[in-house]
């Protein structure tokens, strides 16, 4: 009797400051295209590229996420990168989440826009053994593949193609205009009762 291999796994990281809608479809539609079993948004704690420019403490993020996600089955929140703390390198969390579910696919989602800089990633070459990538279409970046992922696992999915972004959300929230339809209500909810953005 053969054996059934595990339903993949989906991984989207990123800061999160604050999650919003966009997050959501992208994690929904990799989710159907690829068959996944599940997708695991991973909050950074410190993000390589973003060092200096979270806003919102990690234990606000992750609550945020939270909220977010709620009434999702197939979503579900790891705190990883938060318990390890320090720089959030992805090659240390895919790591970690392989220890999870060491027989599945791992399939690591990501928008256009990080495109350029994977081939700056800690041991990316080890990052590319380990995953699929999942790539979306984020407006004004181009989907085009540099010869340094020219052996990766690739599959493009769907994208929702908005132009909603974490610092767009922020930079609203400071000058005081609703981000209503933006963000979950759970989420905007919590901004306000946490006076999260507000400059």
């Amino acid at each position: 009797m053969a054996l059934v291999s595990p339903a993949p796994i989906g991984i989207l990281g990123g800061s999160f400051d604050p999650v919003h809608y966009a997050h959501c479809a992208i994690a929904q539609l990799a989710r159907e295209h690829c068959s996944l079993e599940k997708v695991y948004f991973i909050p950074a704690y410190i993000p390589p590229h973003k060092r200096v420019s979270v806003a919102a403490s990690a234990r606000h993020r992750l609550v945020m996420l939270q909220k977010a996600i709620t009434g999702n089955k197939s979503f579900c929140v790891w705190d990883g990168e938060l318990k390890r703390k320090g720089v959030s390198f992805t090659v240390d969390t895919l790591c970690g989440l392989k220890k999870l579910h060491p027989d599945s696919q791992l399939y690591f989602i990501i928008g256009s826009d990080n495109i350029p800089e994977i081939a700056t990633w800690r041991k990316y070459k080890t990052i590319l053994q380990m995953v699929t990538l999942c790539i979306t279409h984020r407006p004004g970046y181009s989907m085009r593949i540099p010869k340094e992922l020219s052996k990766a696992k690739i599959v493009t999915i769907p994208s929702p193609e908005w132009g909603i972004s974490s610092s767009m959300i922020r930079s609203y929230i400071a000058q005081g205009i609703s981000c209503r339809y933006l963000l979950p209500a759970t989420v905007m909810k919590y901004i306000q009762k946490n006076r999260l953005y507000q400059h």
